[in-house]
């Protein structure tokens, strides 16, 4: 049976954002399970259609003149690959909870989600932002049933400073215990994140990983200007890194620290970088920026590259980026830095490549010869990778939606 979905996000297509993947991946086959979908969105998206999906923008004051950091924003989306984005997060973010959405988007969200409950079965939010959560409560106190979707933890493992203001981590805390104790269903991307929420809330979490879609990786892109040296084997790092706390800085002292590995393999950094991560790579050996490409692009090049770069963290066990999923649809071998994280686990499991740990260049370099060695060896089979397929995990989200509607007729 065919529902009405609500799915509320601050970032969608046609953002080159990572977390605009997953709304992408969502509404276009759940559409194709039978259900209707309208995407509520912001402009900092950009404009356009979301496959599969009726769209519904807002304002939001990220891409207003009211934003002073609005260039820096331009950089970090990959509009404007120029200067660099700051990595540093705003000084206001230190004063609005539970993070800046709330003063820029949610003003202008709610009202739309309002206006649109009307014959809506269900709503799906997505955060980060996790303010974006409080449509979810909005629109559950009108009859509507709710999935709420973590693609990070809120509290748990998060990658923002502590709140300097205790009244501050007291509202925090409240207002992530009202959303988790008030969904109909619960959803997280990664496991840690599911347990933490099932320990401290006793509440069921369905995990529903991120993914990647098999019909985008079909497409047949030129690669003139930035295709990966015949001479050298290709490492290819996608996305962006000191926005999300990461560096390549012990990848590439270990390549500084063994010239033999630097004679035979070079590593290309695609996506907007910060001023910092700019200078660091072009004073590196065998080490190439090419700057933001569009996504067709940056698919073309991780299937033609001879191994993908996976970096993290390294402190938290949650961390899985939306670019393993396409790494392993890429078919190409992986190397994961970051032991204990989601991403190795995902990566071990599927057997599609190696993991060293994120900050040791010794046993990154290492692991960088075991590569290039296992290079053949190294590459997932089908059965390891189509799990992660957006046809198959829009089949699981389709069951919560069903979960939640269940959940919500039984409080009536």
């Amino acid at each position: 049976m065919g529902r009405s979905i609500l799915l509320v996000a601050q970032l969608s297509p046609p953002s080159e954002l990572s977390a605009a993947r997953r709304v992408a991946g969502l509404a276009k086959y759940l559409d194709r399970l039978g259900h209707r979908i309208t995407v509520l969105t912001s402009l900092s998206s950009g404009r356009g259609p979301v496959a599969g999906a009726r769209v519904v923008r807002t304002r939001d004051l990220m891409v207003s003149r009211l934003n002073w950091r609005r260039q820096s924003f331009e950089a970090l989306a990959g509009r404007a690959d120029g200067g660099g984005y700051e990595a540093a997060p705003s000084r206001l973010a230190s004063v609005f909870v539970p993070d800046l959405a709330v003063l820029g988007w949610l003003p202008f969200a709610l009202p739309r989600c309002r206006a649109l409950a009307f014959g809506t079965d269900a709503v799906i939010t997505t955060s980060p932002p996790h303010s974006g959560h409080l449509v979810g409560l909005a629109l559950r106190a009108r009859g509507v049933a709710w999935v709420a979707d973590f693609r990070d933890g809120w509290t748990f493992e998060s990658d923002r400073p502590p709140w300097p203001l205790a009244v501050q981590r007291e509202l925090d805390e409240g207002l992530e215990r009202a959303v988790v104790r008030g969904a109909d269903a619960l959803v997280a991307v990664t496991e840690p994140i599911a347990a933490d929420l099932r320990v401290r809330f006793d509440r069921e979490v369905a995990t529903i990983t991120n993914g990647f879609d098999p019909e985008e990786h079909a497409e047949d892109v030129s690669l003139d200007g930035v295709a990966p040296a015949a001479d050298r084997h290709t490492l290819l790092h996608a996305g962006r890194m000191a926005y999300a706390g990461r560096s390549p800085r012990p990848l590439l002292a270990a390549l500084a620290a063994a010239p033999d590995l630097a004679e035979r393999i070079e590593v290309l950094f695609a996506g907007p970088l910060s001023a910092e991560e700019r200078d660091l790579i072009e004073r590196a050996p065998a080490a190439r920026a090419v700057g933001s490409l569009d996504r067709p692009r940056i698919l073309a090049l991780e299937a033609a590259s001879d191994g993908l770069l996976v970096l993290t963290t390294g402190r938290r066990r949650g961390e899985a980026t939306q670019k393993v999923f396409e790494y392993l649809a890429a078919r190409r071998p992986i190397l994961v830095l970051g032991e204990g994280t989601e991403a190795a686990r995902i990566v071990e499991r599927a057997g599609a490549g190696i993991v060293a740990p994120a900050d040791d260049p010794e046993a990154i370099a290492a692991a960088l010869r075991r590569l290039l060695d296992a290079s053949d060896g190294a590459r997932p089979a089908p059965e390891g990778v189509d799990r992660y397929s957006y046809a198959t995990l829009a089949a699981a989200m389709s069951e919560q939606v069903e979960r939640a509607i269940a959940v919500s007729a039984g409080r009536r």
